[in-house]
């Protein structure tokens, strides 16, 4: 018997790799202010840790704002010369797909395995990423929780995401696997009850390596 039967995916950092230091060079140059100043104020300083859940970006992730209020807070406060339309390509074109990942989602989708997703992102982000592999067509968009969903509205690792994740999936959080790059959110879904595996983007084999941790919790002993 399997210890696991359903897998939750975080997005980006996992299925897709993302770097923001291209939306705060684009910004930069229509603003006059240092690509490090740019992300200061939209993220708080919270980039370095892989949160993305402080400064002007905060509301917005969390479904307070919509993608057009956002950019008029953004373009107010770094005094940005900038369409919406320029904006939003600066904001979204950030996202390269993890082939190994999603090579591994489709396998574990043909072998039936209850998959969903559960991402701490905005909505221009989360079209980004779906123009390079759309995940609510793949899995299910009734599986898939973005925290600027009405139904979450929480930061990551906020026990109410999980939830409605788990509800949403139909499994029992002792059988399923929560994958995240954020080492504290795995840690928190480890409380909460759930199994986890840290995919540490920070080593070149990271895809591998979380692979190899999912396929030994599939195949391990209940």
């Amino acid at each position: 018997m399997s210890k696991a039967d359903a897998i939750l995916w975080d997005a980006g950092g996992v299925i897709y790799t993302l770097d923001q230091s291209i939306t705060d060079r684009k910004l930069a140059a229509h603003c006059g202010k240092s690509p490090e100043l740019v992300s200061a104020t939209i993220f708080g300083g919270s980039a370095s840790g892989k949160e993305y859940n402080k400064g002007l970006v905060e509301p917005y992730n969390l479904g307070h704002v919509d993608s057009r209020t956002f950019y008029e807070n953004v373009k107010s406060e770094l005094g940005l010369d900038m369409s919406f339309d320029e904006f939003a390509e600066a904001w979204s074109d950030i996202f390269t797909l993890n082939e190994d990942i999603l090579h591994y989602i489709r396998a574990a989708r043909e072998e039936g395995v209850r998959q969903g997703v559960l991402s701490s992102t905005n909505p221009l982000h989360w079209e980004g990423m779906k123009r390079l592999y759309n995940l609510e067509e793949a899995l299910g968009k009734e599986v898939v929780v973005c925290t600027f969903h009405t139904d979450a509205g929480e930061k990551k690792p906020h026990p109410k995401l999980f939830e409605v994740s788990l509800r949403k999936l139909g499994s029992k959080k002792e059988e399923t696997v929560y994958v995240d790059n954020v080492k504290k959110y795995i840690d928190a879904a480890v409380a909460y009850g759930l199994l986890g595996v840290h995919c540490d983007n920070s080593r070149p084999d990271f895809q591998e390596r979380c692979i190899e941790d999912l396929a030994r919790l599939f195949h391990s002993d209940a």
